[in-house]
């Protein structure tokens, strides 16, 4: 089964990961709080 796609004007599914010090940063820490910009980089570290 295919996942759902993103779509635009949508708000993004909620999704966690650690920053470069550990922390886990989920990304409902910053609803209605301040804009997000995600870049995903490949072959970073």
């Amino acid at each position: 089964m295919k996942p759902p796609l993103i779509v635009p004007g949508l708000s993004a599914p909620d999704f966690e990961l650690t920053d470069v010090n550990g922390n886990l940063i989920r990304l409902s820490d910053f609803r209605g709080k301040k804009p997000v910009v995600l870049a995903f980089l490949r072959g970073f570290m």
